[in-house]
């Protein structure tokens, strides 16, 4: 499960290097609750791609009193060759890496939570 559970909680894809013609395709899904008594407030969806060796933010963080349940992030490579891929939290510029993978073209990295 990946929590957002502050108004400086982001997260970010990141490329190892540059792409060669295709910037990778990121979509990602979530729910926000509100932190006074969990119900859900509202459901946020973003669809964005990588820049190069740039950190892009596949999901911003939450407004203040809401807590943010990650619960589908996909990042598809649809370059011509592979693409080393970095999912991370920045938790106000303090960056933890959740996961490093590498992907073939035409390959893709899916994370969905279990409820």
């Amino acid at each position: 499960m990946i929590i957002l559970d502050a108004t400086t909680k982001s997260l970010e894809i990141d490329l190892a290097g540059a792409v060669t013609t295709n910037q990778l395709d990121v979509t990602c899904h979530a729910v926000d609750t509100l932190d006074s008594d969990m119900s859900v407030s509202d459901i946020v969806n973003t669809n964005t791609a990588t820049n190069n060796t740039t950190a892009v933010t596949a999901m911003a963080a939450p407004i203040a009193g809401h807590t943010r349940e990650v619960k589908t992030l996909s990042v598809y490579n649809k370059d011509t060759v592979s693409a080393t891929v970095t999912v991370q939290i920045n938790s106000n510029s303090t960056i933890y890496i959740v996961c490093k993978v590498t992907l073939a073209t035409g390959e893709n990295l899916l994370y969905t939570a279990e409820d």
